[in-house]
């Protein structure tokens, strides 16, 4: 998923996906944690359903406050951002869901699932469940929520995850020029078997569907959610099936409040109610909301770290899965030449912003550590050591750039002034270089890259991926497939894509590692972008909340929190 950046849930979620892309924190004494890289294998058979317990009373209640920035969108067939999937994985539960310790694909509506021999034929078992407003779940619903994600009319920038899956008939409901209800062109691979099964089918095996199937854009839909054209009948107060509901509409740049779905088929929440207040600014205005009380956990942004430790003493960790980047329009001469993007990262010296600016580690690869088939080093890519004096020569060789002039585009408020103002300050030094700033709010940055609506950027830009699951193929396939609508650089590579497709369609997700390191060499040859961080988040609590844990989808596990009351 694209992130923002302000908490570095890249930020991506995930967040998660954001992608790419995250923000920052502050809080009491808690110990320093550390996630660990998620483990295993997809498996064609799902593990034992997931327990459903009843919390202590003692556990329950209260109201826990956090911040987010403005969400693109509530719609879950659109989520592609961390701000909405923020909210989108409580308010609903795919087929499958992500074990938030680990990782590991774990049960959600499907209480078990099963391949067969070639991994194209797909059969989920749903648990006998309800929407919260207590209309029935069934196979339809799930039906009717991808083939709205497929439709061409919705114009989804996450669509792509079914063509990546090669679900049967997907691509060619894709590619019809419709008009009429969204939804109503059904994708061939999709079928309602009896009301609580569903059967996927696709062109080729593929042994990661279920997760795959996990990101929020997979959420099923009632149709009595609908209007008569196939839209939400109120898009700012959708009616999902997860652990909390919507109180109220979205108050759009004010809040979004959640209650506790009472009628949930899994563990219940803790907290009666999580209230996500939403700042424009929430590395300025967010962290001083937190210090005035008005939150209850944050994420710490880099430049306020001092005083988060001078405050609360140990500041908590994690790493996460996310990436950071500064992106390339590599359609766009110069920027289409990869030599001249070479030149232009190897200017920067990268390792001191992630270092002195960032506080975090500087990334030398396409996918964080943490991801299974992760590739990091300077011998994956050798334009990322810092060289300014051949940096200077190669950007002379190719004659420079027009105007001698550069426009970096990030979005305000997630903390990006002062590492993107490094950059900027590197290209001018070492390449002479005139740079300018486009700065805008989360929204319209998305809207600005294309992501809803607009051409794509022409000039470099900052964003940021967070996984949707964990491993190399979500960050590698969203973001430099030909095909994706995540890629916002617009690389397109058939040497790449023919391992995406062969990573793909390996047996296993072990069998898929070497198509993935192959990937990412080609990446670091060609550096559509130039790798800035991996995810780390650094978070603090106030003394109001319990049991809190940030993890590595780069979000807060608001379902585990207790208030103290």
């Amino acid at each position: 998923m694209i992130t923002n950046n302000k908490r570095w849930r890249l930020l991506a979620v995930l967040a998660v996906f954001a992608m790419v892309i995250a923000a920052c924190s502050p809080a009491g004494t808690e110990t320093t944690t550390t996630t660990a890289a998620p483990g295993g294998n997809a498996t064609t058979t799902a593990p034992g359903p997931a327990a459903t317990t009843t919390q202590a009373p003692s556990m329950m209640g209260g109201t826990v406050h956090g911040d987010i920035g403005e969400p693109a969108t509530l719609d879950p067939q659109l989520t592609s951002e961390s701000e909405g999937f923020e909210v989108m994985r409580l308010v609903f539960d795919g087929l499958t869901l992500y074990d938030p310790a680990g990782g590991a694909v774990i049960p959600g509506v499907a209480e078990s699932w099963e391949a067969n021999a070639d991994n194209t034929v797909w059969t989920f078992h749903l648990r006998d469940t309800t929407f919260s407003d207590g209309t029935p779940l069934t196979a339809e619903d799930f039906v009717t929520g991808f083939n709205r994600l497929a439709d061409p009319d919705l114009a989804s920038g996450v669509s792509y995850h079914g063509s990546l899956a090669g679900i049967v008939g997907w691509d060619e409901v894709q590619a019809e020029d419709v008009t009429g209800k969204i939804g109503d062109q059904p994708v061939a691979g999709l079928k309602a078997i009896d009301p609580l099964t569903l059967e996927i089918t696709l062109n080729n095996g593929l042994a990661f569907l279920p997760k795959i199937v996990a990101h929020p854009a997979f959420s099923p839909v009632s149709s009595t959610s609908l209007d008569a054209d196939g839209n939400w009948i109120d898009p700012d107060m959708p009616i999902g099936n997860g652990p909390y509901k919507m109180r109220e509409p979205w108050q759009h740049q004010v809040s979004i409040t959640l209650d506790r779905n009472d009628s949930y088929w899994g563990t219940p929440g803790n907290p009666d109610t999580v209230e996500f207040t939403i700042f424009a600014d929430t590395v300025v205005a967010g962290w001083q909301a937190f210090l005035d009380g008005q939150l209850d956990v944050h994420t710490v942004a880099a430049e306020n770290l001092d005083q988060a430790t001078q405050l609360y003493g140990q500041v908590n960790e994690v790493n996460t899965g996310s990436f950071g980047y500064l992106g390339f329009p590599t359609q766009t001469p110069p920027y289409d030449n990869p030599e001249m993007r070479k030149a232009l990262v190897m200017a920067v010296d990268r390792e001191a912003i992630a270092t002195r600016i960032l506080k975090r580690a500087v990334a030398n690869g396409f996918v964080p550590p943490v991801a299974t088939g992760s590739v990091d080093g300077l011998d994956s890519c050798p334009a990322c050591k810092y060289d300014p004096a051949a940096a200077k020569t190669l950007f002379d060789s190719l004659g420079g750039i027009p105007g001698n002039k550069v426009t970096i585009s990030f979005n305000a408020g997630g903390g990006h002034e002062d590492w993107i103002g490094a950059v900027a300050n590197d290209w001018t030094t070492n390449l002479g270089l005139e740079v300018d700033f486009n700065t805008l709010e989360w929204a319209a940055y998305l809207e600005f890259l294309g992501l809803t609506g607009g051409p794509p950027a022409t000039q470099p830009f900052r964003l940021g991926w967070g996984w949707d699951y964990p491993s190399a193929y979500n960050f590698l396939a969203p973001l430099y497939l030909s095909t994706s609508g995540d890629n916002y650089t617009k690389y397109n590579n058939p040497d790449f894509d023919a391992l995406m497709h062969k990573a793909e369609q390996a047996a296993t997700e072990d069998d898929a590692i070497p198509f993935l390191e192959e990937a990412q060499l080609i990446l670091g040859e060609e550096v559509p972008v130039m790798p800035m961080t991996y995810g780390f988040v650094r978070w603090v609590k106030n003394d109001n909340v319990d049991h809190v844990r940030y993890n590595d989808f780069g979000f807060f596990l608001w379902e585990e929190m207790t208030v103290n009351q």
